[in-house]
């Protein structure tokens, strides 16, 4: 066989271009579902690499038919139907925690109108691909290309919504994830995309062996020179002696959601009880610094900073130590009565809280927190998930915090932590990165670890240690190369460790982030080189 016979011919081709065009569908469904499986918990990164290789045969099949276009969109939704759905599944949770104000029936179809909006995008990047699809190994770089814009569209657009993103099925902390302190993880996206796509030429029977086998050798030579290069940057990780301060200890109640709303007339005294426990005692606890999670005391009879007998319960279980935790604030402005989603630093002095700094979340969660369109949709009586009111007001966006007896941090309350680029720079960056945030929301499901492995890739393109507590997923010290210093698990509810040294400017945070639509255009521009008649496989 020369290398002028047509990829089509081949075995895997042959099988897919019989299948009816639900078949086909059902297929790219079911590797979008697979593809879940490179992501937090499971992290099997080669599961991922399978299935982006099936959606690519999937689109060479429909390349030759009518309207490759629009069948490029609909293999390309199922793909990211089957993608988010599997990935987002547990957004359903949110809405069993108060089933008399929601019922438990409303969570499906929310959580399938969500996995279907999102996989639009995944529409999109089929609909590109196959408008410039080629039958020669120009097309993976092109699929590279185009899936990776889309995947930068999805966590801009509309405030955006950058979950599962490809970049993410490294594991945070391990070598590979170290380029994202140069490339951030839209480049590491980019980069994974552009490997993953490689072993589709091995279907491409058109083409002699050496040919069909050099992307996936030249692939695997990219990530052994990445995984070098990462295990020499961990090597050379800065130790901070022992016994150098500050000592941070994150704490979690343990409490479900319904748990903590529970309409009780002590119920806020209840939950403060259960994160002094966690907190250590004030006379004995070697932490300067302890952090409680976003919300962490509710709002069922007061507002914690208006009640002056909780302040004061607070100072007597704290001591001298500073807390930062999330809570829920409201102020006046003028005839408006406002409610904040916020953090505050608590310096304790004798025993006697004073309130020293407050952060509001800037970047809200689109029913969740607020509802866009309020005045249109608020005749409808419909109320987001917190209970608030009509919901949150946005607060600016976050600068850098003094923590007394700790250097001054930036605060991301929740969904904030996966947004790359809110953390400060220049003159105003700060020395780490405190995350708090409500994981209850998520259930008992892969949520909490998705979350998770997200907020770690913060400290690595930063090149900042992150402190983040978690009310109901997993709360940790983490270096500044995303790797776990101490996390809650195994039936503990708190960790505590010395706060790691942060590094220098990463490149990505000082300005290497050109980089990224660099190559990205680069990558998108070899679609476009001309090739001989022996690089084709293209008999048309």
């Amino acid at each position: 066989m020369n290398d002028s016979v047509a990829a089509s011919t081949s075995r895997i081709h042959a099988w897919l271009g019989a299948r009816t065009v639900w078949q086909r569908r059902g297929l790219a469904f079911l590797a979008g579902a697979l593809a879940t499986l490179g992501h937090a918990p499971f992290q099997f990164t080669l599961v991922f690499f399978a299935a982006i290789t099936l959606l690519i045969w999937l689109f060479d099949g429909a390349s030759e038919r009518d309207k490759p276009i629009r069948r490029g969109f609909a293999l390309g939704w199922c793909f990211g139907f089957g993608h988010m759905l599997t990935g987002l599944y547990w957004v359903a949770s949110a809405f069993n925690v108060d089933s008399q104000a929601w019922g438990p029936i409303w969570g499906i179809p929310a959580t399938i109108a969500l996995a279907g909006g999102a996989a639009l995008y995944f529409g999109l990047a089929g609909a590109l691909a196959l408008s410039f699809w080629t039958r020669d190994l120009r097309r993976l770089a092109w699929f590279a290309a185009v899936f990776t814009a889309t995947e930068w569209l999805r966590g801009h657009l509309f405030g955006g919504f950058p979950w599962l993103l490809a970049g993410y099925v490294w594991t945070p902390g391990e070598p590979i994830s170290q380029l994202a302190s140069i490339i951030g993880i839209y480049g590491l996206t980019l980069l994974t995309y552009a490997v993953a796509a490689t072993p589709a030429a091995i279907g491409d029977s058109g083409l002699a062996a050496g040919r069909r086998f050099a992307p996936v050798l030249g692939a695997a030579l990219l990530v052994g020179l990445a995984w070098g290069w990462g295990v020499q940057r961990l090597a050379q990780a800065p130790v901070e002696p022992p016994g150098a301060k500050p000592i941070i200890r994150v704490a979690d109640s343990g409490l479900s959601q319904a748990e903590k709303w529970e309409g009780r007339v002590d119920q806020e005294w209840r939950v403060l009880d259960r994160y002094l426990e966690e907190s250590g005692p004030p006379d004995t606890s070697r932490a300067s610094v302890v952090i409680w999670p976003e919300g962490a005391i509710p709002v069922v009879n007061f507002f914690m900073l208006e009640n002056p007998s909780f302040m004061q319960a607070l100072g007597r279980g704290l001591g001298d130590r500073v807390l930062v935790t999330g809570l829920t604030r409201r102020e006046v402005r003028g005839q408006e009565l406002l409610y904040f989603n916020s953090a505050a630093v608590i310096d304790g002095v004798s025993g006697q809280p004073r309130l020293s700094q407050t952060y509001d979340k800037n970047h809200l969660v689109p029913f969740g927190e607020y509802i866009p369109l309020w005045s249109l949709v608020s005749s409808l009586n419909i109320a987001p998930l917190q209970r608030i009111g009509a919901g949150f007001e946005a607060g600016p966006p976050p600068t850098r915090l003094v923590i007394p007896d700790a250097p001054e941090a930036v605060i991301l309350i929740c969904y904030e932590a996966i947004f790359p680029g809110m953390v400060p720079e220049g003159d105003e960056r700060p020395g780490w990165i405190i995350s708090v945030t409500n994981d209850a929301w998520f259930g008992h499901g892969t949520g909490p670890y998705q979350h998770y492995a997200m907020a770690r890739y913060r400290s690595i393109e930063e090149g900042l240690p992150m402190a983040r507590a978690a009310s109901g997923g997993i709360s940790a010290i983490i270096d500044s190369y995303g790797r776990e210093v101490r996390a809650t698990g195994h039936g503990a509810l708190f960790a505590e460790a010395q706060l790691p040294p942060a590094l220098i400017e990463t490149a990505h945070s000082w300005g290497a982030k050109l980089l990224f639509p660099l190559i990205l255009v680069f990558i998108a521009c070899l679609r476009f080189l001309p090739v001989t008649s022996r690089g084709r496989t293209d008999i048309r």
